[in-house]
């Protein structure tokens, strides 16, 4: 064994390991608990981390746009206007999105169309929104209740105020559709009463020869020429700063929040953006320090590392082994401390998430995908920072001469 390891000599340095990891199951449990906590430390860090960001994000999306653009000529109520389009029959003029989307104070432009429809007893007709699901800003945030499952083709999103239940299938002019979700009341009336659709399903009736209320043929791409567009405002950026760019766009009509509310909501993306900093301490400092026991666990390991060394063990030999060793405590911990902090955050979600729920604070966990994906990083987090530690320190002690390590010199 005095060259590099190859294939067979790894496997013999893996067994080694296993049978002297089985033999001290103690210095294993203690290894095993360290790494443990920092595996449920990171994954929990991971969830609450976001959780809480996706709770802020809506609560900030709630508030409504940071301004709205509409035709020249139409007087909005301000409230419905920074939640959705005010309703009109005037499109915007052609460029007046991509000239706003270019403009420096803006971070993301939201087009939407209104439109009526007749329904089908016949009666006064109703408003239907169309809007773009990947650019949207104030519309999903909104969603209180939905289907379990994502937003399709010939789904709508109806207002809080409208009759349909979410799964309802109803027919618009002969075209079946689904009710995939229901939004909150938020006193705004145009956005209470309307149905919003994504371009597909918009199509989907105008393919079936449906017609507005005045006799049109519905439009097949209705937000190719919107009735206005909500914006919101890059960090930074103010009211001010969007209708001075905003005066040299023709034919539009700029209205804005007020200058407190766009305040608030950078400010609180702001501090959102500093706990990223937050987060990773959270992640990095446990599993440095797993490392760093696992260094000192090794170091009074001097006399067996010597003993290896004088029978002919090569220095890479001796590291295999103990990232063999490693590697079995760290799995074995981190396993052990997601599968804990899964179970804390079950619990927390039926009590404390419960009672926030019942006072209105939107606080849920992410998908399933999502907490797999952060615990796969944390335990790879864990399980890698073990084994660089183990390495390194095992690295350093292998370069000792054999009699030194066997007289137990540090």
């Amino acid at each position: 064994m005095t060259g590099g390891p190859g294939a067979s000599h790894l496997a013999v340095l893996a067994r080694m390991a296993v049978i002297d990891v089985a033999r001290r199951p103690w210095r294993l449990a203690f290894l095993a608990a360290g790494i443990a906590l920092a595996g449920a430390t990171s994954f929990g860090a991971l969830v609450f981390h976001a959780a809480i960001g996706g709770a802020l994000e809506r609560s900030m999306a709630r508030l409504g746009a940071d301004a709205a653009v509409l035709p020249a000529g139409v007087t909005p109520n301000l409230t419905p206007a920074l939640l959705t389009v005010e309703p009109n029959a005037r499109m915007l003029p052609d460029g007046a999105l991509a000239a706003f989307a270019a403009m420096p104070a803006v971070q993301a432009v939201a087009p939407q169309r209104t439109l009526q429809l007749a329904d089908a007893a016949g009666h006064l007709p109703f408003d239907v929104i169309v809007f773009d699901p990947a650019a949207d800003l104030t519309v999903q945030p909104w969603v209180v209740e939905r289907l379990e499952r994502p937003f399709a083709r010939g789904d709508v999103i109806v207002g809080g105020r409208r009759p349909e239940a979410v799964g309802e299938r109803t027919v618009i002019q002969g075209e079946p559709i689904v009710v995939h979700g229901r939004l909150g009341l938020a006193g705004a009336g145009p956005f209470e009463r309307a149905m919003f659709m994504a371009p597909d399903t918009a199509r989907r009736l105008a393919d079936a020869g449906a017609k507005l209320a005045d006799g049109l043929p519905f439009p097949q791409d209705p937000l190719a020429s919107p009735s206005g567009a909500l914006v919101r405002l890059r960090p930074g950026g103010g009211p001010e700063a969007l209708r001075f760019a905003a005066a040299s766009v023709d034919g539009v009509t700029v209205v804005t929040g007020s200058g407190s509310q766009v305040q608030v909501r950078q400010s609180v993306a702001a501090l959102a953006g500093g706990s990223r900093a937050t987060l990773f301490l959270a992640l990095v400092a446990p599993a440095v320090l797993v490392g760093v026991a696992y260094t000192g666990m090794l170091a009074e390991r001097r006399r067996e590392l010597g003993t290896m060394r004088a029978i002919g063990v090569s220095r890479g030999a001796v590291i295999v082994t103990v990232a063999v060793e490693s590697a079995i405590a760290a799995g074995t911990g981190a396993v052990a401390g997601i599968a804990v902090s899964a179970a804390v955050i079950a619990g927390f979600m039926r009590t404390v998430g419960f009672e926030l729920e019942q006072r209105s604070i939107d606080l849920a966990l992410p998908p399933i995908a999502e907490c797999a994906a952060y615990a796969a990083v944390s335990g790879a987090a864990a399980v890698s920072t073990a084994m660089l530690g183990a390495m390194a320190a095992a690295f350093i002690a292998a370069r000792r001469e054999p009699w030194a390590l066997l007289r137990g010199e540090s």
